[in-house]
């Protein structure tokens, strides 16, 4: 239960960065979107 916990906390921390940047920059950008798709495998690890 804890690392579901840790793993849903770093994944609302994860859309919180990209919805900032995204307000920032704009659309326009999509590096963002591949940083958090080469992360959240390690998340899915983590729930294992």
């Amino acid at each position: 239960m804890d690392r579901f916990f840790l793993a849903i906390m770093i994944s609302a921390v994860l859309l919180l960065i990209v919805a900032s940047d995204l307000l920032v920059n704009g659309p326009g950008l999509q590096e963002p979107s591949a940083d958090v798709a080469r992360v959240l495998p390690s998340v899915g690890r983590l729930v294992r």
